[in-house]
């Protein structure tokens, strides 16, 4: 039996590809009196919990936590879960945390797979396009930490040359990718936040580069 003390891992140094849509351990004891709170029961050897990973479109990475638990050895156990209350947990509130991988909790995970599925159901809904986006695996050294619908785009404009921006993907279709601008633009005067943009995938200088040109 493996220690699953030595395969613990940095929560912010993970794909978020790898995390998605997977039932983990995240060891975070500050948590705990939030779990306990909402009326989780919280056993006094418990250092972290047991959630369930998905995305959620604006609010990037997140973990809906199912029960309190600990590790021991190669041993994972887990406190009964609370079904009455729903806690959601933020990864980017998480990055320092470790965290151990579904492949190392041996234990039955059938019974939380209609969490996964409620889960996914409810945060999927109506966002065809933005799940088409999430897939295209060229666009994700441009994706924001922890955000993966979050988009890096460079705009071009002969008016001020060059700036970067994040959009929040929205649609595909004929014209291309488009997002919405998640902060006002410092240079590019005629784009404004909340506003959709189409951007491309283009390569410049030998590398990729998600660009907006400005007409």
């Amino acid at each position: 039996m493996e220690n699953l003390e030595a395969c613990l891992k940095k929560l912010g140094d993970e794909n978020w590809r790898e995390l998605s849509n997977t039932v983990v351990y995240i060891r975070c004891k500050q948590k705990l009196e939030v779990l306990t709170k909402a009326g989780f029961k919280v056993d006094p050897r418990n250092d972290g919990f047991l959630a369930m990973c998905f995305i959620d479109h604006t609010q990037g990475l997140s973990f809906y936590v199912i029960s309190a638990a600990h590790i021991r050895g190669a041993d994972i156990f887990v406190s009964p879960e609370n079904k009455s209350s729903a806690i959601i947990l933020r990864a980017f509130e998480l990055a320092e945390c470790l965290y151990l991988n579904q492949q190392y909790i041996e234990i039955d995970l059938s019974k939380y797979f209609d969490y996964a599925a409620s889960i996914k159901k409810d945060y999927e809904q109506n966002i065809d396009d933005v799940l088409y986006i999430r897939d295209i695996t060229e666009i994700d050294d441009f994706r924001k930490p922890f955000f993966p619908d979050d988009i890096e785009v460079l705009l071009i404009g002969k008016d001020f040359g060059q700036e970067r921006i994040f959009v929040r993907s929205e649609h595909y279709g004929e014209n291309g990718l488009t997002g919405i601008i998640l902060d006002e633009p410092q240079k590019a005067a005629s784009l404004h936040k909340g506003q959709e943009i189409d951007f491309m995938l283009v390569e410049r200088d030998g590398k990729l580069s998600t660009v907006h040109v400005v007409k």
